[in-house]
């Protein structure tokens, strides 16, 4: 398994744990993290969600050849599913973040209510590169964090971000 889900203190840990593809997500690993957050909203011993990854690395965002093989196509597609239910997730969710978040690596940290950076950690957005519109929102939801300017700027040039920079 690529997702771990633990249980213990009331906490429910999303553990995104690929390291030797720095945690790149497939439509199979969407598919365990939305079931984790399924299980975190039905289950009352519950009180908050951790999402962290394994072996130094976040996430380094969509797994490019699992996204060519089974891009998403509609509305039930796993990526699509699995960012709905982030956003909806009515339990708190907490990120424990070390070194590179990537595109959606970057994008469901901006959906949890706390984030815990390492002093290492690197934010990337590279849509505008890809030719492609930011997903889930992050056109929102980074201004509001870091302000218009700093938002336009990572979004636009996709030029990584540390903690001390938004």
């Amino acid at each position: 398994m690529e997702i771990r889900i633990e249980r213990a203190d009331g906490v429910l840990s999303i553990v995104i744990d690929r390291p030797h593809k720095k945690n790149a997500l497939t439509s199979a690993m969407y598919r365990e993290m939305t079931d984790g957050f399924y299980e975190a909203e039905k289950d009352p011993t519950v009180r908050a969600v951790l999402l962290r990854g394994d072996g130094g690395t976040f996430s380094a965002g969509n797994d490019l050849e699992d996204f060519l093989n089974d891009p998403p196509t509609g509305l039930d597609a796993p990526v699509i599913r699995f960012l709905k239910r982030i956003a909806a997730c009515p339990k708190p969710i907490v990120a424990a973040m070390q070194g590179v978040a990537v595109g959606i690596g970057t994008t469901m940290l901006l959906h949890c209510d706390i984030v815990y950076a390492s002093p290492d950690a690197k934010f990337s957005l590279p849509f505008a590169q890809l030719g492609l519109c930011p997903e889930a929102a992050s056109s929102l939801l980074l201004p509001r964090i870091a302000e218009y300017q700093r938002a336009a700027e990572k979004l636009l040039t996709g030029e990584a971000f540390d903690t001390t920079k938004p």
